[in-house]
């Protein structure tokens, strides 16, 4: 039977009469009536695509419900540009196959299409199915992220970019889909690349990507703003490292940048009595100066344990003396009666 155009009244018979008989062999268990009906419809798809009967063939798919079966389908509508034709057609629907098929489709035969992969997502509110793509695509990038006297600063520069896009949609796309931790977890990332893009602008150029946990230790407490290190140690989840970094850009530093980098530390790291314990501890190793101890004099103010004082006390002065002097200026009478009972 031939068809001269796709308003003709016995092709839309023809495609009701063959989903009713499909419906008929399914209730019935009929396996060979299905596979009859499946290979009609390939017919109907073929015919429906030399006409252009896109809307035919989308209702075609959607009676029968073969998704799997019926890929064919997604190839002449992905092929004939009408594949946004389908996902506006469904967007008010919840069949989770078919959108599970949709996936499926494009993460098989066009795993490079982000574009399509971003339609159907959005049309069918699959934000966390999106988050995801733009997670592991910028995950793929930053593998490749490599830096060298031969690289060209401007493919840096785009490669940067790119990854900064990625991080963000998902960041984004992960809170739309009520997915907080994750959504941070790509913003502290989206910094970090941020602030790379900020150190390309500087020489010598400092790499802060793909870093292993001993570059982490070498880098962090060389940076003399607290809030570069923090985004760097947000991004590693690297939190261990602030008593060698306050004790290096604030304690010892006798640059005029040591009391900003205290100021910065203040507003982003909490401040407790093992840290102070902590950077006591390291202060062993360093030598002695005045400018040490007056800055770490003021960090012993936020000393709220008496015992954690008194350790602190021991530990330093029974290796130099010359640090008695931080215990005896204590404000608290309270504190200072701690330090000489002990």
């Amino acid at each position: 039977m031939r068809y001269l155009n796709v308003s003709s009244p016995l092709l839309r018979l023809r495609i009701e009469l063959l989903i009713y008989a499909h419906t008929c062999f399914i209730n019935s268990c009929h396996m060979e009536g299905i596979c009859l009906v499946l290979d009609h419809a390939r017919h109907i798809a073929i015919l429906l695509n030399d006409l252009n009967g896109y809307t035919l063939l989308i209702r075609l798919l959607m009676g029968l419900q073969q998704y799997s079966e019926m890929i064919y389908i997604f190839d002449i509508l992905f092929q004939s540009d009408h594949f946004d034709l389908l996902l506006s057609t469904i967007s008010h629907m919840h069949d989770e196959r078919l959108n599970t098929a949709l996936f499926d489709y494009i993460k098989r035969h066009h795993p490079n299409d982000e574009h399509t992969f971003t339609s159907i997502s959005m049309n069918l509110n699959m934000h966390h199915e999106l988050a995801i793509m733009y997670r592991d695509a910028g995950e793929k990038l930053l593998k490749t992220f490599q830096y060298n006297q031969q690289t060209s600063s401007a493919d840096l520069s785009v490669t940067l970019q790119s990854l900064l896009q990625y991080y963000s949609d998902a960041a984004d796309t992960f809170y739309l889909a009520g997915c907080c931790r994750q959504s941070e977890q790509c913003l502290k990332q989206a910094r970090l690349i941020s602030l790379q893009l900020e150190l390309m602008q500087k020489q010598p150029i400092t790499i802060i990507l793909n870093l292993n946990s001993k570059q982490i230790h070498e880098l962090l407490p060389r940076f003399e703003h607290c809030w570069h290190a923090f985004i760097i140690a947000d991004a590693y989840n690297e939190h261990t490292l602030w008593s060698h970094c306050l004790t290096e850009q604030f304690i010892c530093n006798k640059t005029s940048n040591a009391m900003k980098y205290w100021e910065e530390f203040q507003q982003l790291i909490l401040i407790d009595d093992q840290l102070i314990l902590t950077i006591g501890k390291h202060l062993l190793k360093k030598h002695f100066n005045t400018i040490s101890s007056k800055n770490f004099q003021e960090i012993i103010s936020y000393i709220t344990d008496s015992n954690i004082l008194n350790r602190l006390q021991q530990i330093l002065t029974t290796s130099d003396s010359n640090y008695s002097n931080l215990f005896t200026s204590i404000d608290s009478p309270y504190l200072l009666d701690i330090i000489r009972v002990a």
